[in-house]
C-alpha cells in the first residue's frame, strides 16, 4: 500500500509539473505568434509617484479687526513656524529583475505544490517507519531536498509579492 501511495504521489506530481510546464510553453509560444510580450503577460509599468513641492513661507497678512468685543477679549495664540517636511526623493524606476518578479505569477502556486508534496512525503515517511522492512535512505534525502526546494520557492514567492508591491499599478 505504501508503494502505491509513494509512486502514485510521484507520478501525480511529475505529470502535474510537466503539464504545467507544457501549458506555460504553449502560452509563451502563442504570445510570440500574436506579437505580445515573450512572457505572455502584460508588462508591469511602475506608477509615477507624485512629489510634493516645497511650500514657501506663508505670507504675513494684516491682522483682522475684531467684529465684536467678545472675540477681542481672547488672547491671540502665538504663531508657530510651520514644521519642515522632509524633502521627498524622486523614486527611481524599478530594476528589470524587480519588474520580472512582479510580472511572474508562478512562484506562489509552485510553493504551495512543493509544500503539499513535502507534507505528503513526510506523512509517507512516517508511515514507512512503522513497517517491518527498512526505509530506503534515499527516500529521506528526497523528502529533505523537497523541503529545501519548498523553502527556496517560498522565499522567491515572498520576493515576488514585494516586487509586485514595488511595481504596483
Amino acid at each position: 500500500m505504501a508503494y502505491v501511495l509513494v509512486m502514485g504521489g510521484l507520478a501525480l506530481s511529475v505529470s502535474f509539473t510537466l503539464g504545467w510546464a507544457l501549458w506555460r510553453l504553449v502560452r509563451v509560444a502563442l504570445g510570440w505568434v500574436g506579437g505580445a510580450s515573450p512572457s505572455g503577460a502584460t508588462k508591469v509599468k511602475p506608477r509615477a509617484r507624485k512629489s510634493q513641492p516645497k511650500q514657501s513661507q506663508p505670507k504675513q497678512s494684516q491682522p483682522r479687526k475684531p467684529a465684536s468685543k467678545a472675540p477681542a477679549a481672547k488672547a491671540e495664540a502665538p504663531r508657530r513656524a510651520p514644521a519642515r517636511e522632509p524633502v521627498a526623493k524622486s523614486a527611481s524606476e524599478p530594476w528589470a529583475l524587480t519588474r520580472w518578479l512582479a510580472a511572474s505569477r508562478t512562484f506562489l502556486p509552485l510553493t504551495s505544490l512543493a509544500l503539499m508534496l513535502y507534507a505528503l512525503g513526510r506523512l509517507v515517511g512516517f508511515g514507512l517507519q512503522h513497517r517491518p522492512a527498512q526505509v530506503p535512505a534515499s527516500f529521506g534525502q528526497a523528502v529533505t531536498g523537497l523541503g529545501w526546494a519548498a523553502a527556496i520557492l517560498g522565499g522567491l514567492a515572498l520576493l515576488a509579492l514585494l516586487a509586485r508591491w514595488r511595481c504596483r499599478d
